[in-house]
């Protein structure tokens, strides 16, 4: 077998392998003789067909398994031979023919992974959130999760801050009444709804007083015919409650998951949580940080297409859920981009790891797929079914493995620590997570 190669671009080379015509007429005619074992022929005994018959009888379906298969061997044996790191299957140019005197020439394309030089970390800059969690922050949980227990009465009065009024409207815009029949009912709880003239207008008003106005809906309105448009509404406030927090008390606790129904361990619990979010975020920032870096230092970085489409294709995927819903070029070409973006991190990453001899610690990918096993009321059961499904497994290994890149890349680059509370450290995770 002979291979030569040819670069069409930094990311995509041209295999040319020549077989000998003796070597795949030897493979055609062992196939032969398998199926002349195999075949009834009308007037021969099983096993004793004439191969002349078997070669007029069975030769093109023979010729075309040997072909196909002799293919597929010799670009697997070309690719090892070359040392190529491809990124895809490879591409067929055109079905090859077998020639008698010049033997079997296969034509293909392959998309590789781009070739990158040493990448110099110490030249990275990179801030550090310097963060803890403190007992304000559990305090400030505890009582997210106080009004979560938030008991509501009636009160005969106008409205308050921190009360919850229940109103009733339609709504009228150009393009027509919302809704069409009936009233929306809408619960609102003042200075907190961020809706501020509706909070104002209902602030004015007792239960059962009736309201004619204009107003501006916010552009995120839960009510997608009413987001971002003026209309004039006829609203009624049905009722006024006043809340009553819960204590935090032993039934309070046990609302929560702690059987004991004791406020500390509900205290701890809180603070594992926190830290557990706060290691994300900081962790989530961390990689932002050093992919946008990375991504500066290669901006002429080649990446095979069909590797950034796979990937549209799953980011798209993931934004339908499960909705049956056909994909068209259109809706894709929206995620071509930031696919791009996130196809270049992960290999400069994974470039990172190489140089590095970074590799994949089996004890903390057994840590995280336990820790997300957590969040379930089976936890074995769970962490069974990752370890027994390989495509879950591969996702936690490989989010594991830029873990240990990053960690690796905070102790060899310029790292500054960037004080910071809590909430600013979750927003900051959560603003690096979306871009």
């Amino acid at each position: 077998m002979q291979v030569s190669v040819e670069d069409t671009s930094a990311i995509e080379k041209r295999l040319t392998i020549q077989v000998p015509a003796e070597e795949v007429i030897k493979q055609i005619d062992a196939r032969l003789r398998e199926i002349g074992k195999q075949v009834k022929l009308k007037g021969f005994r099983p096993g004793r067909i004439p191969f002349s018959v078997l070669r007029q009888r069975y030769g093109p379906q023979a010729t075309q398994e040997i072909i196909q298969q002799t293919a597929q061997a010799s670009l697997q044996q070309a690719i090892e031979q070359e040392s190529l790191r491809v990124a895809a299957n490879p591409r067929l140019e055109e079905m090859p023919v077998l020639d008698k005197e010049k033997g079997l020439e296969i034509n293909a394309i392959i998309e590789v992974f781009p070739e990158l030089g040493e990448i110099d970390v110490a030249e990275i800059s990179i801030e550090r959130p310097d963060v803890s969690v403190t007992d304000g922050d559990v305090d400030e949980m505890l009582e997210t999760l106080k009004k979560q227990r938030i008991t509501w009465a009636d009160v005969d009065r106008k409205p308050a801050k921190g009360d919850q009024a229940l109103v009733e409207y339609t709504a009228v815009t150009e393009e027509g009444t919302v809704p069409e029949e009936g009233k929306h009912r809408l619960a609102v709880i003042l200075g907190e709804s961020g809706f501020d003239a509706l909070e104002k207008a209902v602030s004015k008003m007792k239960a059962g007083d009736e309201k004619d106005l204009k107003l501006d809906f916010p552009a995120d309105y839960r009510e997608p015919g009413l987001a971002g448009k003026k209309a004039d509404v006829a609203l009624t406030l049905a009722n006024v409650q006043e809340g009553t927090l819960p204590e935090i008390d032993e039934e309070f606790a046990k609302s929560f998951g702690v059987a004991s129904g004791d406020a500390d361990e509900l205290s701890s619990e809180i603070r594992n949580n926190l830290e557990r979010e706060l290691g994300q975020a900081v962790s989530t920032q961390l990689k932002t940080q050093l992919a946008e870096r990375l991504l500066e230092m290669h901006e002429d970085m080649e990446v095979p297409a069909s590797i950034v489409t796979n990937e549209a294709k799953n980011m798209l995927q993931q934004m339908l859920r499960g909705a049956e819903m056909e994909i068209t070029e259109e809706m894709l070409e929206h995620f071509m981009e930031p696919a791009g973006k996130r196809v270049r991190s992960g290999l400069l990453l994974g470039e990172l790891a190489r140089q590095n001899k970074i590799v994949i610690d089996g004890a903390k990918v057994r840590e995280a797929i336990e820790e997300i096993a957590q969040t379930y009321e089976e936890p074995r059961e769970v962490v069974q079914m990752y370890y027994s499904d390989q495509r879950m497994l591969s996702s936690v290994e490989n989010s594991v493995l830029e873990n240990q890149v990053v960690d690796w890349v905070v102790n060899n680059a310029k790292v500054t620590d960037k004080p910071m509370s809590f909430q600013e450290a979750i927003n900051a995770a959560t603003q690096a997570a979306g871009q």
